[in-house]
Protein backbone atom coordinates (compact mmCIF):
# COMPACT_ATOMS: atom_id res chain seq x y z
CA UNK A 1 0.00 0.00 0.00
CA UNK A 2 1.52 3.59 -1.17
CA UNK A 3 2.03 6.00 1.56
CA UNK A 4 -0.39 8.28 -0.06
CA UNK A 5 -3.25 5.60 0.10
CA UNK A 6 -2.07 4.70 4.31
CA UNK A 7 -2.12 8.86 5.05
CA UNK A 8 -6.42 8.44 2.70
CA UNK A 9 -6.57 5.61 5.16
CA UNK A 10 -5.61 7.52 8.21
CA UNK A 11 -7.77 10.33 7.79
CA UNK A 12 -10.95 8.40 6.86
CA UNK A 13 -13.92 9.40 8.31
CA UNK A 14 -17.42 7.25 8.36
CA UNK A 15 -19.26 10.40 7.45
CA UNK A 16 -17.76 11.53 4.34
CA UNK A 17 -17.14 8.15 2.55
CA UNK A 18 -19.32 9.12 -0.54
CA UNK A 19 -17.16 12.83 -0.59
CA UNK A 20 -13.96 10.81 -0.51
CA UNK A 21 -14.85 8.36 -3.36
CA UNK A 22 -16.18 10.90 -5.67
CA UNK A 23 -12.97 13.03 -4.78
CA UNK A 24 -10.72 10.18 -5.99
CA UNK A 25 -12.99 9.99 -8.63
CA UNK A 26 -12.15 13.59 -9.85
CA UNK A 27 -8.61 12.85 -9.47
CA UNK A 28 -8.58 10.09 -11.42
CA UNK A 29 -10.55 11.57 -14.01
CA UNK A 30 -8.38 14.63 -14.38
CA UNK A 31 -5.23 13.04 -14.38
CA UNK A 32 -5.45 9.69 -16.09
CA UNK A 33 -9.12 10.16 -18.15
CA UNK A 34 -12.27 7.57 -17.98
CA UNK A 35 -10.60 4.75 -19.48
CA UNK A 36 -8.74 4.44 -15.70
CA UNK A 37 -11.60 5.32 -13.56
CA UNK A 38 -12.25 1.40 -11.83
CA UNK A 39 -14.27 1.16 -8.69
CA UNK A 40 -10.72 -0.70 -7.23
CA UNK A 41 -8.69 2.45 -8.87
CA UNK A 42 -11.20 4.19 -6.87
CA UNK A 43 -11.36 2.93 -3.58
CA UNK A 44 -7.50 2.71 -3.87
CA UNK A 45 -7.13 6.71 -3.98
CA UNK A 46 -9.77 7.42 -1.62
CA UNK A 47 -7.78 5.16 0.96
CA UNK A 48 -10.79 2.55 1.59
CA UNK A 49 -11.60 -1.12 1.05
CA UNK A 50 -12.91 -2.10 -2.35
CA UNK A 51 -16.12 -3.73 -0.92
CA UNK A 52 -16.85 0.32 0.64
CA UNK A 53 -17.82 1.30 -2.85
CA UNK A 54 -20.37 -0.98 -3.15
CA UNK A 55 -21.84 -0.05 0.25
CA UNK A 56 -22.52 3.38 -0.94
CA UNK A 57 -23.03 3.27 -4.52
CA UNK A 58 -24.26 -0.29 -6.30
CA UNK A 59 -21.89 0.00 -9.53
CA UNK A 60 -19.82 1.64 -11.34
CA UNK A 61 -22.60 3.49 -13.17
CA UNK A 62 -24.08 4.75 -10.18
CA UNK A 63 -20.83 6.44 -8.69
CA UNK A 64 -20.11 7.59 -12.57
CA UNK A 65 -23.64 8.86 -12.55
CA UNK A 66 -23.41 10.48 -9.10
CA UNK A 67 -19.48 12.52 -10.09
CA UNK A 68 -22.03 13.94 -13.00
CA UNK A 69 -24.17 15.11 -10.75
CA UNK A 70 -21.67 16.99 -8.79
CA UNK A 71 -19.84 18.54 -12.17
CA UNK A 72 -23.53 19.91 -13.23
CA UNK A 73 -23.75 21.37 -9.52
CA UNK A 74 -19.90 22.55 -9.88
CA UNK A 75 -21.16 24.52 -13.29
CA UNK A 76 -24.43 25.78 -12.13
CA UNK A 77 -22.06 27.78 -8.92
CA UNK A 78 -19.40 28.48 -11.39
CA UNK A 79 -22.57 30.55 -13.61
CA UNK A 80 -24.02 31.54 -10.35
CA UNK A 81 -20.84 33.27 -8.81
CA UNK A 82 -19.66 34.44 -11.92
CA UNK A 83 -22.96 36.38 -12.57
CA UNK A 84 -23.08 37.64 -8.79
CA UNK A 85 -19.80 39.41 -9.90
CA UNK A 86 -19.54 40.26 -13.36
CA UNK A 87 -23.77 40.26 -13.44
CA UNK A 88 -22.92 43.77 -14.76
CA UNK A 89 -21.71 43.00 -18.07
CA UNK A 90 -24.70 41.36 -18.48
CA UNK A 91 -26.18 37.75 -17.52
CA UNK A 92 -24.68 35.80 -20.82
CA UNK A 93 -21.59 37.24 -20.95
CA UNK A 94 -21.20 36.52 -16.99
CA UNK A 95 -22.68 33.10 -17.19
CA UNK A 96 -21.24 32.46 -20.54
CA UNK A 97 -17.14 33.18 -19.68
CA UNK A 98 -17.85 30.74 -16.48
CA UNK A 99 -19.66 27.65 -18.85
CA UNK A 100 -16.47 28.56 -21.43
CA UNK A 101 -14.16 28.20 -18.57
CA UNK A 102 -15.46 25.13 -16.79
CA UNK A 103 -15.58 23.55 -20.06
CA UNK A 104 -11.85 24.27 -21.00
CA UNK A 105 -10.99 23.40 -17.16
CA UNK A 106 -12.66 20.37 -16.96
CA UNK A 107 -12.87 18.93 -20.60
CA UNK A 108 -13.06 15.10 -19.18
CA UNK A 109 -15.23 16.23 -16.62
CA UNK A 110 -17.77 18.04 -18.74
CA UNK A 111 -17.51 15.06 -21.16
CA UNK A 112 -18.53 12.27 -18.37
CA UNK A 113 -21.44 14.71 -17.67
CA UNK A 114 -22.74 14.68 -20.81
CA UNK A 115 -22.34 10.74 -21.14
CA UNK A 116 -24.19 10.29 -18.66
CA UNK A 117 -26.92 12.88 -19.14
CA UNK A 118 -27.60 11.58 -23.09
CA UNK A 119 -27.44 8.40 -21.58
CA UNK A 120 -30.69 8.96 -19.77
CA UNK A 121 -30.59 5.93 -17.47
CA UNK A 122 -30.03 8.19 -14.59
CA UNK A 123 -33.08 10.84 -13.72
CA UNK A 124 -30.85 12.10 -10.69
CA UNK A 125 -28.47 13.26 -13.37
CA UNK A 126 -31.03 15.05 -15.87
CA UNK A 127 -32.20 17.31 -12.60
CA UNK A 128 -28.53 18.80 -11.80
CA UNK A 129 -28.24 19.89 -15.81
CA UNK A 130 -31.49 21.05 -15.41
CA UNK A 131 -30.53 23.14 -12.20
CA UNK A 132 -27.42 24.44 -14.14
CA UNK A 133 -29.52 25.32 -17.27
CA UNK A 134 -31.99 27.18 -15.00
CA UNK A 135 -28.90 29.42 -13.70
CA UNK A 136 -27.75 30.28 -17.20
CA UNK A 137 -31.54 31.32 -18.24
CA UNK A 138 -32.20 33.09 -15.32
CA UNK A 139 -29.26 35.29 -16.38
CA UNK A 140 -30.00 35.62 -19.78
CA UNK A 141 -33.81 36.11 -19.22
CA UNK A 142 -32.60 39.06 -17.25
CA UNK A 143 -30.70 40.40 -20.28
CA UNK A 144 -33.61 40.61 -22.59
CA UNK A 145 -36.71 40.94 -20.26
CA UNK A 146 -37.15 44.57 -21.66
CA UNK A 147 -36.69 43.35 -25.18
CA UNK A 148 -38.47 40.65 -25.13
CA UNK A 149 -41.53 38.61 -24.30
CA UNK A 150 -40.84 36.10 -21.39
CA UNK A 151 -41.29 33.23 -23.73
CA UNK A 152 -39.23 34.16 -26.62
CA UNK A 153 -36.25 35.39 -23.97
CA UNK A 154 -36.61 31.68 -22.29
CA UNK A 155 -36.74 30.45 -25.68
CA UNK A 156 -33.81 32.19 -26.56
CA UNK A 157 -31.52 31.36 -23.05
CA UNK A 158 -32.44 27.17 -24.20
CA UNK A 159 -30.84 27.92 -27.39
CA UNK A 160 -27.52 29.58 -25.94
CA UNK A 161 -27.62 26.70 -23.74
CA UNK A 162 -27.73 24.66 -26.94
CA UNK A 163 -25.18 26.46 -28.65
CA UNK A 164 -22.61 25.44 -25.50
CA UNK A 165 -22.90 21.87 -26.26
CA UNK A 166 -22.23 22.80 -30.04
CA UNK A 167 -19.14 24.46 -28.77
CA UNK A 168 -18.00 21.49 -26.59
CA UNK A 169 -18.50 19.36 -29.49
CA UNK A 170 -16.48 21.16 -31.73
CA UNK A 171 -13.44 21.99 -29.09
CA UNK A 172 -13.52 17.70 -28.15
CA UNK A 173 -13.70 16.98 -32.28
CA UNK A 174 -9.85 18.21 -31.63
CA UNK A 175 -7.96 18.60 -35.02
CA UNK A 176 -6.40 21.59 -36.69
CA UNK A 177 -7.93 24.34 -36.36
CA UNK A 178 -10.00 23.26 -33.30
CA UNK A 179 -9.50 26.03 -31.28
CA UNK A 180 -9.98 28.42 -34.08
CA UNK A 181 -13.22 27.61 -35.08
CA UNK A 182 -14.44 27.80 -30.89
CA UNK A 183 -12.92 31.40 -31.13
CA UNK A 184 -15.14 32.07 -34.42
CA UNK A 185 -18.44 30.55 -32.80
CA UNK A 186 -17.86 33.14 -29.58
CA UNK A 187 -17.18 35.57 -31.75
CA UNK A 188 -20.45 35.41 -33.81
CA UNK A 189 -22.38 34.92 -30.86
CA UNK A 190 -20.84 38.20 -29.44
CA UNK A 191 -21.65 39.70 -32.78
CA UNK A 192 -25.13 38.54 -32.76
CA UNK A 193 -25.81 39.80 -29.03
CA UNK A 194 -24.24 43.43 -29.35
CA UNK A 195 -27.08 43.92 -32.40
CA UNK A 196 -30.04 43.93 -29.66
Amino acid sequence: MSPATLARRRSYHVGNVRGQLLAAAREILETQGKDALSLRAIAERAGVAPGTVYYHYVDKGALLGALAVDGFRQLAEAMRQAYAVKGGEGGLRSTGAAYLDFLREKPALYQLMYEARDAGRRPEVAEAEAEALAVSRAAIMADYADIFPVEMARQAADAIWAWGRGIAAIRFAGGEGCEAAVESAVRGLEALITRR
